[in-house]
């Protein structure tokens, strides 16, 4: 099998969320539709705020960004869609 799609979903997980937890089912349903494995990390805001954002985020295949404001840093989820958005690599936000 080919090696599993990876997505870092930028915000800041919360179990009580509903749509926290719907996001990951959603990822899981649509690789295993597609037939293909996908591994999900999800990327707190204050995480993305710092230096090394590059070489942080460049292992990724895409970008959600999650709902559930207000963000632990607006900094850190500006940044981490910017990453994504300047470079053309795939992005989801809801």
């Amino acid at each position: 099998m080919a090696a599993p799609v990876r997505i870092g979903i930028i915000g800041d997980f919360n179990p009580d969320y509903r749509s926290h937890l719907a996001t990951n089912a959603a990822l899981s349903h649509a690789a295993g539709a597609l037939g293909l494995e996908v591994e999900v990390n999800w990327l707190p805001t204050p995480t993305l705020a710092g230096a090394g954002l590059d070489r942080q985020l460049a292992g990724y295949h895409g970008f959600w960004a999650a709902s559930g404001s207000p963000y632990g840093s607006m900094a850190g989820a500006l940044a981490g869609i910017q990453f994504a958005r300047v470079r053309n690599w795939p992005f989801v936000g809801t």
